[in-house]
């Protein structure tokens, strides 16, 4: 009996623990916006430089320390290098702008860093991340038991995957046939490569999907015909159905392709107006759903820009700053203006869906718009093809074994 109350007085001093944390920062102003969001569920201590961290440590008791890796005197990878000897048992957080990212890799290892967050942070991010550093602190302390229950527990998880994978593996087959056709006409779809380097000076596609199909497509074409010199790239987004989706990825394509080359539709919100006109009329109600979709026509003779979109934004940056262009709501579809824009030369362009930004960490927390545009305007001292590079780096990062949790669908280009 005694012993059961014993046990029970320790769990309830766990749950009652007001966990210590130790945050690094020379600039005094991060320190006290950090201090405000998270005094409340923890013991917070701030410190301007890495000397004086290390003299607190001494005396207090901290169970997760974070730390910018930019500092004058020393940056976040020697200052966690410096105390893991004495201090090993501490978790270590640390922050840094995706320039950074490639050092912060390197030093992981070294360091003992538990994970790296890229600025700017945003409150659920890392109060998510805390709560699983606090948890991995107080597991390194009572580690026998965890362990044992961690083994159990990925013994269970094993279970699980073989039953489901037997599960898949007795789904009919000529319905995953069906599906996987379905994803290889969508694949077929998207402009290739060679077609690309036709209308464009430099390109990306970052196409990824989280099924066999997709719901999204990107959609490219360019009319040059006696006084018509036209580029038009469209991206589009189907919503929550599914391979009903997939399916109206294929009837858009043939609509775009009359719009432009048949018809010659050059006005980018004409061309929205009537392609959801036409895509309402294609199929039965079963086959309807929502539309996400922006296209941008380039008038290389006029060298203007027009775009029109629902529900997706387009980023130009031009060399000096960054330009967002905004679509509008699904109510002003009737409504879609489409500004001539100056092109300006060399300037750098980007159309998506919202898959990359949703994209979830193993936190349920998203990516962000806001770190989206933040990453875009890191890279744009490299090669369209070194960002490619880093924007499918950085996403599986973000991920981890989680997967993807929406379809992506970027395209970068310079005309």
């Amino acid at each position: 009996m005694e012993e059961i109350q014993g046990s029970i007085a320790t769990k309830d001093r766990k749950a009652n623990k007001k966990y210590s944390l130790l945050y690094v920062d020379d600039e005094a102003t991060n320190l006290r916006v950090f201090k405000s969001n998270f005094r409340k569920f923890y013991k917070v201590f701030t410190c301007t430089s890495p000397f004086e961290a290390i003299d607190l440590l001494k005396e207090e008791d901290i169970q997760v320390i974070i730390t910018d890796q930019r500092m004058p005197d020393m940056t976040g990878t020697e200052f966690l290098e410096k105390i893991l000897p004495d201090y090993p048992d501490v978790v270590k957080i640390i922050l840094t702008g995706f320039t950074d990212i490639e050092a912060i890799k390197d030093g992981i290892n070294r360091c003992g860093i538990y994970k790296y967050i890229t600025k700017p942070w945003n409150f659920d991010e890392m109060k998510a991340v805390l709560e699983r550093a606090m948890e991995t602190y107080q597991q390194s302390i009572d580690s026998e038991e965890h362990v044992k229950e961690l083994e159990d527990t990925n013994v269970e998880l094993e279970k699980k995957v073989k039953e489901r994978t037997e599960e898949l593996n007795n789904i009919n087959k000529r319905l995953i046939d069906s599906i996987r056709y379905a994803g290889l006409l969508q694949q077929s779809m998207l402009p290739n490569d060679r077609y690309l380097s036709r209308i464009f000076s430099d390109h990306f596609v970052l196409y990824r999907t989280k099924y066999l199909f997709s719901e999204e497509f990107v959609w490219t074409t360019s009319l040059n015909f006696r006084s018509e010199d036209y580029t038009v790239v469209a991206v589009i987004e189907f919503d929550g159905k599914g391979i009903v989706g997939a399916l109206k990825t294929l009837i858009a394509d043939s609509i775009l392709n009359d719009l432009i080359q048949d018809r010659k539709i050059f006005h980018s919100g004409d061309i929205i107006k009537e392609l959801t006109s036409e895509l309402d009329a294609a199929g039965s109600k079963e086959l309807q759903c929502g539309i996400k979709v922006s296209v941008a026509l380039f008038d290389n003779n006029a060298q203007t820009l027009q775009f029109s979109a629902i529900n997706q934004d387009m980023i130009i940056f031009d060399g000096k700053e960054m330009v967002v262009l905004e679509g509008e709501t699904e109510d002003n579809i009737d409504d879609l203006m489409a500004d001539r824009i100056e092109i300006q030369p060399d300037s750098t362009y980007y159309m998506f869906t919202n898959g990359y930004y949703n994209q979830e960490n193993q936190d349920g927390v998203k990516f962000s718009q806001e770190k989206f545009e933040e990453m875009l305007k890191s890279v744009q001292n490299k090669s369209l093809e070194e960002q490619n590079k880093f924007l499918s780096q950085t996403i599986d990062d973000w991920i981890g074994e989680g997967g993807l949790t929406d379809d992506v669908s970027i395209i970068g280009f310079k005309l």
